[in-house]
């Protein structure tokens, strides 16, 4: 694994000086925070959610490829479902959590293999082989080459095996609006960044206190924010 050994550094770099550059959002920042309000019934969720959506009742015996791991939790629930499961993620911080993950649910696991690495990097897709699964949710779209993410990841799946993906739907204006206020958040400095983020979502956060109002279930929109246990920023995964 030289190949794979050297490129992991070149990724590092490269996402370190995109987050200075503001062209790149820190998700790790989000899934850090993320993890500190993880329940199990959110892991049970995440198993019940791949059961339903594979066709499957578990996992035993497959092999398990999450391109893209973010907080780690469906690689863990892939993992507790029987599957032998391979992790990556571009964004350091999301390998630390997927990491810790691991470690608070499945220490020392020979079966569960994480990795610093690009779904853009089409040599290390090759180099792990195929999988019987295939996962990548809310990712390829945000490589800057989503088609060139979808063909690497996949070529990874095995004959008779899944891809199971999500991607955006571009809507035209309102994407690109989105696309500016993303822009225009990564670029700020981080003591202006929460400020943006309210004044943003001022307006969303308003509609949801009314329709809650109007529906006559209140307590709705306050389980928005007591379920999560905390504010995630601009994001959309």
């Amino acid at each position: 694994m030289e190949i794979a050994e050297r490129s992991r550094q070149d990724f590092a770099e490269e996402h370190v000086e995109e987050v200075r550059q503001g062209r790149r959002f820190e998700f790790g920042d989000n899934w850090y925070r993320f993890l500190q309000n993880l329940k199990e019934e959110q892991i049970v969720s995440a198993e019940t959610s791949l059961r339903e959506m594979l066709e499957i009742s578990d996992l035993t015996g497959k092999k398990f490829l999450d391109a893209g791991s973010g907080s780690g939790l469906f690689s863990l629930a892939a993992r507790r479902l029987g599957a032998q499961v391979h992790s990556f993620d571009y964004d350091p911080q999301s390998v630390a959590c997927t990491k810790e993950l691991r470690r608070r649910y499945s220490q020392n696991d020979p079966w569960w293999r994480i990795e610093h690495q690009s779904v853009l990097n089409t040599d290390y897709l090759s180099s792990l082989g195929r999988f019987d699964v295939v996962y990548s949710w809310g990712v390829l779209h945000h490589t800057g080459a989503m088609w060139k993410a979808l063909d690497n990841v996949h070529r990874s799946v095995a004959s008779g095996g899944l891809l199971f993906i999500a991607i955006y739907n571009d809507t035209g204006t309102q994407s690109a609006r989105w696309r500016r206020i993303k822009q225009l958040y990564n670029a700020l400095p981080r003591p202006l960044r929460w400020p943006y983020t309210a004044v943003v979502a001022a307006p969303l956060e308003f509609k949801a206190v009314l329709s809650a109002l109007v529906s006559g279930h209140p307590s709705r929109y306050i389980r928005r924010w007591t379920d999560n246990g905390s504010l995630t920023a601009i994001k959309d995964d």
